[in-house]
């Protein structure tokens, strides 16, 4: 393993606008030649306010699709009943199930996949929520409009790549350069992160959409800390050769490019020298995370949240992410895993976050393009629409079943055909709800998510 070095590759710094217009042009070049300067910004501050509360919010993206008929499922009655017949190869054994007692719900017994024990803990706790039937809605739509098609409805429906891009931008009828999450960053860095010179919005799952906002973009760091590209120590094992490069990276110019340029990768270096820093300065958690891909990513979401101070952060909001949830022809074999692995992080996160007291103030929440059908295509199940989603906190109104729970039988009141669901709840509805908790104000929430007046409900109740 080569060593560290001083140059990160994955700088996403708060900046002014202008900024990150270089940094489009930036993009541009890197494509042809300079592709170790693509991920480098600069970041920038705003007035602050007085308080010094804090708040994160954590994204957990299930890339592929969740089987929301598998994670979540009614189990016993009637309900079951339906539920197997429309299954027969994948349905869980009621007795498989976990049960769970959410309160002032009406629907039918529901039981938490096997798999998902931390969970269910949580949800009996009251520090879990379901989110049910909620995805992209251009407008609220019916089964029967959907059918007659007199209503809009998200473009490319039921491709992975543009409801995916949906979930992220929070925009279903015409595209965007920003995401929901950026934008929600735009307008909290400046009030609460004034002096950090470290993007409010910080992946640990790759780049992203969701995190962009029009002047807030996104930190890059691994699940094992600051990535590296070179050594500006040393060049090929020259000390001058390092010197020159780093003199490279760091020279003033006579154009705005480049002195931009020059800026960026200054920047970079030392955002790169100040993360270390920070979380070289954590004293070890206790808790203990499982060690698989998602798990390692929640646990450095864990040690960023511990170095909230040191960044200058009281607000913060991260992405981490697993694939592998397509599956067509796997959920017997896979999906179980895949959830296990959910519940893992999930559970230690929470976790975590009361080790470190602040549980109260981080929300995990889950997103995936769209749910899956219902009926069974033997050992998997194609391509839905709406889906279940948890949501997980010291804050979060738990042991509650939030939206509305839909028939889950083949013909039921929102099958949109083979079971996939017409969605009840809206991404605007969901996204709303969470970033009013993180501080956006009503005025705010309409540039957030830009179609939230077309529903009902900007404030599903799942936090205060």
């Amino acid at each position: 393993m080569s060593s560290p070095s001083d140059f990160d590759s994955s700088d996403r710094s708060h900046g002014a606008a202008t900024r990150r217009q270089a940094l489009k042009t930036l993009g541009l070049a890197a494509s042809v030649g300079v592709p170790m300067l693509t991920p480098l910004i600069a970041s920038g501050s705003a007035s602050a306010q007085t308080t010094d509360d804090y708040k994160a919010l954590v994204c957990v993206a299930q890339f592929g699709g969740n089987d929301q008929s598998n994670t979540i499922m009614p189990r016993s009655g009637a309900a079951y009943t339906a539920y197997q017949t429309a299954r027969p190869t994948l349905a869980l054994s009621s007795t498989s199930m976990l049960p769970i007692t959410p309160t002032g719900f009406a629907g039918p017994e529901l039981g938490f996949a096997p798999t998902l024990p931390g969970l269910r803990t949580l949800f009996e706790q009251g520090r879990c929520a379901v989110l049910a039937n909620v995805g992209s809605l251009v407008e609220p739509i019916t089964r029967d409009q959907w059918r007659a098609g007199t209503r809009r409805v998200p473009r490319q429906l039921f491709s992975h790549s543009d409801q995916y891009t949906i979930w992220e931008s929070g925009l279903p009828d015409r595209t965007s350069q920003s995401g929901w999450l950026g934008r929600l960053g735009d307008f909290t860095a400046g009030a609460f992160n004034p002096n950090s010179q470290i993007s409010l919005t910080m992946s640990i799952a790759g780049t992203s959409l969701m995190l962009a906002g029009d002047q807030t973009i996104q930190y890059q760091i691994s699940a094992a800390g600051v990535e590296r590209v070179q050594n500006t120590s040393a060049l090929y094992g020259s000390a001058a050769g390092g010197a020159a490069l780093r003199q490279l990276l760091t020279r003033q110019g006579t154009s705005n490019f480049e002195n931009s340029l020059t800026n960026i990768s200054t920047r970079a270096l030392n955002n790169a020298s100040l993360i270390e820093d920070a979380l070289a300065a954590q004293p070890p958690l206790t808790t203990v995370f499982p060690n698989t891909g998602l798990a390692n990513q929640a646990k450095m979401v864990a040690r960023l949240i511990g170095a909230r101070r040191q960044l200058g952060q009281r607000r913060q909001i991260f992405l981490i992410s697993s694939g592998g949830w397509d599956n067509h022809g796997s959920i017997v074999d896979e999906h179980p895993g895949q959830l296990s692995q959910l519940d893992g992080a999930m559970s230690a996160l929470y976790a975590a976050t009361v080790e470190m007291g602040v549980a109260s103030s981080v929300t995990s929440f889950t997103a995936s393009e769209f749910g899956r059908c219902l009926q069974h295509n033997g050992r998997g199940s194609d391509h839905g629409w709406g889906g279940h989603h948890f949501i997980v906190g010291g804050a979060v109104q738990g042991r509650r079943v939030y939206g509305s729970w839909p028939t889950v039988a083949l013909g039921g009141a929102e099958d949109a055909g083979n079971g996939a669901l017409v969605p009840t709840t809206a991404l605007d509805e969901y996204g709303a709800t969470l970033a009013r908790w993180f501080g956006a104000s009503t005025a705010q929430l309409s540039t957030v998510m830009p179609n939230l007046s077309r529903f009902s409900t900007p404030n599903l109740g799942f936090l205060p």
